[in-house]
């Protein structure tokens, strides 16, 4: 089996440099990397494409500026080798053996589960603090678990096949998209397994473009969050595992706990664009959930 590496990148050409010299400098390599480039700045955009330009068998393609969704959808829709495919950002560092360990884990798997099984490790920050795998609280809270129901997006891998059937919820401009896939990886059948020696290192954890303050107290990180939640967590009761009480529930309990966080953030002015940026609208238009499902 092989696997093909999707990178998103935008308007950190440094930081992609680090992430593809650890890529190629794994074990046993890729059979192909993607970089998609959402960079909004022609220099930047110059820079990137550059900094591809020194690692063989690395394809530079310019992103669709939709968000992080879009980006990698137009990442894995340009990948044509490999049996898997993994999405790494442009502040991650796979460690030496991650391809290597994800290839000898599938190898390991009856031949009619590989189609079927994805795979998920842990991220590392440069303080050492581990994300895992988790799943989904009722609130649309990650949780641990040793079964896990969502990925480590960055340290994920997913059989090649499965992006034919689904694409990633463009709805979603950042944050739970890894969840709300695997919501609907898991409806369809598919298994995620849980292997902690698939490790890879973020070295820019929080320092991101989205780490500024924007509305009060809260960062546009924090927003898209927010937002993300509640356009998932109606997403999950309205239309992948319909439950109307549940549904109602959700929605109750979501908009009293994030006005009591917002008072306290002294951020109560950030409500309206929560709900703007969650684009939950678009949940009650039919021809747009049908394609985000």
């Amino acid at each position: 089996m092989q696997l093909s590496i999707c990178i998103t990148t935008r308007n950190r050409p440094q930081e992609l440099n680090a992430c593809l010299e650890a890529l190629w400098n794994s074990t046993v390599q890729p059979c192909s990397v993607i970089v998609s480039d959402d960079s909004s700045d022609p220099e930047r955009q110059q820079q990137t494409e550059q900094v591809v330009k020194r690692y063989p068998s690395t394809r530079y393609i310019t992103g669709p500026r939709t968000g992080v969704c879009g980006n990698r959808n137009n990442a894995v829709n340009a990948v044509t080798e490999g049996d898997l495919v993994a999405f790494v950002d442009d502040d991650i560092c796979v460690e030496p053996d991650f391809i290597a360990r994800a290839l000898e884990q599938y190898a390991q798997l009856p031949s009619q589960e590989r189609d079927c099984t994805i795979l998920t490790g842990i991220s590392r920050d440069l303080d050492g603090q581990a994300l895992l795998p988790g799943k989904l609280s009722f609130r649309g809270y990650f949780y641990p678990t040793d079964a896990p129901e969502s990925v480590v997006i960055h340290a994920a891998v997913f059989p090649r096949t499965f992006f034919d059937q689904e694409q990633w919820d463009e709805n979603i401009f950042f944050g739970y998209e890894d969840a709300e896939l695997c919501l609907r990886a898991l409806k369809r059948g598919y298994r995620i397994l849980s292997v902690p020696e698939l490790q890879v290192r973020n070295i820019c954890f929080l320092k991101g473009t989205l780490a500024s303050p924007s509305i009060g107290n809260l960062t546009d990180y924090e927003i898209y969050i927010e937002a993300a939640r509640l356009y998932v967590g109606i997403k999950r009761y309205k239309h992948l595992f319909p439950n109307v009480s549940k549904l109602l529930l959700f929605i109750s309990v979501y908009f009293v706990h994030l006005t009591l966080y917002l008072l306290k953030r002294r951020s109560l002015n950030g409500l309206p664009e929560i709900i703007k940026r969650s684009r939950i609208e678009r949940l009650w238009q039919r021809s747009q959930w049908l394609r985000a499902t």
